[in-house]
């Protein structure tokens, strides 16, 4: 047994890191290959789906010209007010936390500069295992983009292991069905270990998400504006159920849960 990294990859990872420097006033910005324990090396010699990013320090991030694919991303405590991943493509990890001017969010595009149908399918789809963006005081969800878009469905996002969306303006708008297609699916698990939503905004309605956490879609543990709820021993989500989310009309129902 033998730690191994690819030469290849270590050439890649300098190039790219003076890329993404030059486009910071100030940054500390490190690009590290996951270690793999292996008995024989990897055939891939590019390593890119090894990389992880991680930036913080920065005061103005205005691309990635020699960068267009990671596994994981790390962005804390910068000072910018936007973050444009559109045409980053990411495979693993999404963590964006402290930035406290960060006002406008553009999460990657798995066709940038293209319309696609929302929710993306099959290798549009993002296949994220992570998404944590945590105490980033003035975003608001009306500018968090995918597409275009600022609804959590049209992300396609599916079998996620952790969601937080926490210490900033959330809407619960956000979470509410798109007004076409069936959204969420009846019976999917979209989150399987831990979702947390910890809104500023005082109205916060945690009624749709309870609903979708006592019928299933969520697993794990479960936190909206630092309550959890119970999950039913139910398998899935009934046809019947949507029509009465749709209208938010179990919302008396679920706050007796909690």
């Amino acid at each position: 047994m033998r730690m191994w990294t690819s030469p290849y990859l270590l050439i890649f990872l300098l190039g790219a890191q003076l890329v993404v420097a030059d486009s910071c006033t100030t940054s500390t910005i490190s690009l590290q290959p996951r270690s793999s324990v292996v008995t024989d090396a990897p055939a891939a010699t590019d390593g890119t789906e090894q990389i992880s990013l991680e930036i913080t320090g920065c005061g103005n991030l205005t691309s990635f010209s020699n960068l267009t694919s990671v596994a994981r991303v790390n962005l804390y405590s910068n000072s910018f007010t936007e973050l444009d991943l559109a045409s980053l493509k990411i495979s693993d990890q999404i963590r964006i936390a402290d930035n406290p001017n960060l006002e406008t969010l553009v999460l990657p595009d798995p066709r940038p500069g293209q319309t696609i149908s929302l929710p993306p399918t099959g290798t549009d789809a993002p296949h994220w295992s992570v998404v944590e963006i945590v105490d980033n005081a003035r975003l608001d969800t009306d500018n968090i983009k995918y597409q275009g878009s600022s609804n959590f469905w049209d992300w396609g996002v599916r079998n996620l292991s952790t969601f937080a969306l926490s210490g900033g303006n959330f809407h619960s708008d956000f979470f509410y069905p798109l007004s076409t297609g069936n959204y969420p699916e009846d019976g999917h698990v979209y989150v399987t270990t831990s979702f947390v939503l910890n809104s500023t905004d005082p109205t916060y309605d945690c009624a749709y998400l309870n609903s979708l956490r006592y019928y299933g879609s969520f697993q794990g543990d479960y936190v909206c504006q630092g309550r959890t709820v119970v999950p039913s021993s139910a398998d899935g989500l009934s046809n019947s159920r949507l029509t009465l989310l749709s209208g938010l009309g179990a919302a008396v129902f679920f706050v007796g849960l909690l």
